[in-house]
């Protein structure tokens, strides 16, 4: 299940239940977006980039996450665990990482964020995946057709529940992350990945989250509140190793930013589609 506000740190196994700042066992949504920011602005499926989209931001849990991730119904795992072995470093960051660095420090979005990478469009999800699921505001279930291709998985510092190439590419992240900033990789934390939802105030376009192309993050159990053009020193030191996986951020969203969320972008989902990954 999937919340804004919804804090999952401790070790990595199925976290609990979230408590969400709106719909409780639901995650956050950028609602009514019309642009995104920092990397300019494209929509799929032959929308104009200035058209309103409706963005998506949702975090949390689910209790009922399950090891073979093939379940029909939605599933959320989150926490956070200290760093263990360490491993190759992808571009994202060479710099070592210093014990003293405050992540949870809260500062400004810093400029130049997605460069190349523009946010995934309804349409071009829809294209890409088809139908999600049935939507509900506590995680409905996946489709048929989506379900099977739902994996569940140790990322490194948690568990989540999301799209198969979606959650192998959070493990590169977090391999990353760990050789360069062990520091960083022990205090990250996730508000979850996959829950078949509307977008907050919406009764017609799903989140994101619905085909779990999206995740929510927390740094050291400290959120950064949807809507905040402020957020954790950790999220900015984290954005770079999302974007060398061409994972989209959230803090580039206009006009209602979402540091917390990082999400497959449309050049992602489009490679994705092209190479057969997506059937």
């Amino acid at each position: 299940m999937l919340l804004d506000g919804d804090s999952t740190n401790g070790d990595p196994t199925d976290a609990g239940t979230p408590d969400d700042q709106s719909t409780a066992g639901a995650p956050t949504d950028q609602s009514d977006q019309s642009n995104a920011t920092d990397g300019g602005v494209t929509s799929d499926g032959g929308a104009s980039s200035t058209s309103s989209v409706d963005m998506n931001s949702d975090a949390g849990v689910d209790s009922t996450a399950s090891d073979g991730g093939d379940s029909s119904t939605t599933q959320m795992d989150g926490g956070t665990s200290s760093s263990s072995s360490s491993s190759d470093s992808s571009d994202a960051s060479t710099s070592s990482s210093s014990s003293s660095t405050d992540y949870t420090a809260i500062v400004p979005i810093p400029s130049g964020i997605n460069n190349g990478l523009t946010f995934a469009a309804q349409a071009t999800m829809l294209t890409a995946f088809g139908n999600p699921g049935t939507p509900d505001p506590g995680c409905g279930p996946s489709s048929a057709a989506l379900a099977p291709l739902m994996k569940t998985a140790n990322v490194g510092p948690f568990r989540v529940t999301g799209f198969g190439a979606a959650v192998d590419a959070l493990t590169r992240v977090f391999t990353a992350v760990q050789a360069a900033k062990p520091d960083l990789y022990a205090v990250l934390g996730t508000q979850g990945m996959l829950c078949v939802r509307y977008v907050r105030g919406s009764t017609t376009n799903f989140s994101n989250h619905a085909w779990g192309t999206a995740i929510d993050m927390t740094i050291g159990g400290v959120l950064t509140a949807r809507g905040s053009t402020d957020m954790t020193q950790g999220l900015v030191d984290l954005a770079p190793f999302m974007a060398a996986e061409s994972f989209f951020w959230g803090a580039g969203f206009s006009p209602t930013v979402d540091g917390m969320h990082f999400e497959a972008s449309n050049e992602l989902i489009s490679q994705w589609k092209a190479n057969g990954t997506i059937p």
